[in-house]
């Protein structure tokens, strides 16, 4: 976010201020995931589960953001840190000179946090905002050559058809609040006897959101029937 923030001011005629300034902060992320999961892996790999802000409390509903870190989290970070930065410094050549130049490095930037935002998700509703984040960075990526017919043809495909995975989301997201009667945070999936519990009494509900995330995974990532763009 402060990358894509700092890259706003800069210039689009300084192309190596502005490859300097992703592939600067693609390193310290990348550098400061490596030295977090260190002091993870020394305190015996714990399940990190951290509640942060809260749009809306009631009595019946509470909405808020929430943050969760495992072995599979573990895994995407790292892998996602590393390709970020090998995808900034073969880009800050391959695109030298090419009309768009800043425009690529602040969506590329834009779609990273969309990818943290999910997999460092704890509760459905931090997971759909970065689902969002990374909806908007991948059509305005696609149509990077906006003066082509083919990429500006491709993308409005894709966010037309991102809608339906949004519609998707939000529906399991519903029926989640329906079967739990909370916003059930993804920490709490770990314990067995309340899985078992509430999915033996709900099990319709519960096949419908797995349907639900499922559909919307395959349409994110282009997975046929939704791969015509």
């Amino acid at each position: 976010l402060v990358a894509f923030l700092i890259g706003l001011i800069i210039p689009g005629s300084k192309e190596k201020h502005i490859a300097f300034s992703t592939i600067m902060f693609s390193s310290a992320h990348l550098l400061l995931l490596l030295t977090f999961m260190s002091l993870w892996v020394y305190n015996s790999f714990p399940i990190v589960d951290e509640k942060s802000l809260v749009f809306i409390k009631a009595d019946d509903i509470e909405i808020f953001l929430d943050f969760y870190f495992d072995r599979i989290t573990c895994v995407f970070a790292l892998i996602g840190s590393i390709l970020m930065l090998l995808v900034s410094i073969f880009s800050r050549f391959y695109l030298h000179r090419e009309q768009g130049y800043k425009r690529f490095f602040s969506m590329i930037q834009l779609f990273f946090l969309g990818y943290n935002l999910i997999i460092f998700s704890g509760n459905y509703e931090s997971l759909f905002i970065g689902w969002e984040f990374i909806g908007i960075a991948s059509f305005l990526l696609i149509s990077f050559y906006r003066d082509r017919y083919l990429p500006v043809r491709n993308s409005i495909k894709v966010i037309s058809i991102y809608r339906l995975g949004d519609i998707a989301l939000i529906l399991a997201m519903w029926m989640s609040h329906h079967i739990w009667h909370e916003n059930i945070v993804f920490a709490k999936f770990n314990d067995p006897s309340l899985l078992s519990s509430h999915l033996s009494e709900h099990y319709p509900s519960a096949l419908f959101i797995m349907f639900m995330v499922v559909l919307a995974a395959m349409i994110k990532s282009g997975q046929f029937p939704f791969s015509s763009w």
